[in-house]
């Protein structure tokens, strides 16, 4: 039996406590994300681009077809070989273009891709990571596709994961060092032991309960971004944002006080 929208968006969205995102497992968690939000959003391909600054290109890490149920990785999109594409891609957040459309700055798209693959919709998002474009994800669609508030919503959040998972890698990695750095340490066994302990306690806890509101969190301030001039979606988001807030808030007086009292 078919899923549902509503079964697809809820498995979706239980991929905010998947292990690879809270454990720093980003290929792991790409490897999961890509074709979960390709079956959340009904498409027929979704996609994972890395950006590289130094080479001002986006590498393709993983791109999902629903119809051949199959993953895969391609060639990078440099931006002598799609300039204005390349452009756009950096400029803007969110972009949606249909084969039908007349956008000057999607020609190279519409024609090279769309059309010539029978594709009819196409969307992308921006991945964002300490104040740096990280990435972007890719959807494609067979039909004409409306981008509702549903599908922001899960490319938002998606967005908000993958930038979630590759903190939770650097912190792993910075717990490693840690670790390293406390065994040259002269100091007792058991107070090492107790010492890691609480590196590895503190960041469980950061991991499992602190980044789970925040990344909501962020991805509610986008969409409100999105949906500014909808009164009616503005206060049900709003109301939203308010009540994961205080979902963080509670989060971190419990970890404040696990500190204290350790």
């Amino acid at each position: 039996m078919s899923e549902t929208k509503d079964n697809r968006i809820e498995s979706f969205m239980k991929m905010a406590m998947s292990e690879p995102l809270l454990s720093g497992k980003f290929k792991d968690f790409i490897s999961e994300l890509i074709p979960t939000v390709c079956r959340s959003l009904s498409a027929y391909k979704t996609s994972f681009w890395l950006y590289r600054n130094e080479k001002d290109e986006f590498e393709s890490i993983q791109s999902f077809n629903a119809e051949t149920e199959e993953s895969s990785s391609g060639k990078a999109l440099d931006a002598s070989t799609f300039p204005n594409f390349i452009k756009l891609l950096k400029a803007e957040q969110s972009i949606h273009v249909d084969s039908t459309d007349d956008n000057p700055a999607l020609e190279e798209l519409t024609l090279d891709h769309l059309i010539k693959n029978r594709l009819t919709s196409w969307a992308s998002f921006q991945v964002w990571n300490d104040n740096r474009l990280f990435g972007v994800i890719t959807v494609e669609w067979k039909t004409k596709k409306d981008f509702i508030e549903r599908d922001q919503f899960v490319l938002l959040t998606s967005a908000s994961m993958i930038s979630q998972c590759y903190d939770a890698l650097l912190r792993l990695k910075e717990d490693f060092l840690h670790r390293n750095e406390l065994s040259t340490l002269k100091i007792e066994e058991k107070e090492k032991e107790k010492l890691a302990k609480k590196l590895s306690d503190h960041a469980f806890y950061t991991s499992h309960t602190i980044r789970h509101p925040l990344s909501t969190i962020l991805a509610l301030i986008d969409l409100i971004k999105l949906n500014w001039e909808s009164r009616e979606t503005y206060e049900e988001l709003l109301q939203q944002l308010k009540l994961e807030t205080m979902n963080l808030d509670d989060a971190i007086r419990v970890m404040t006080a696990k500190i204290e009292l350790d």
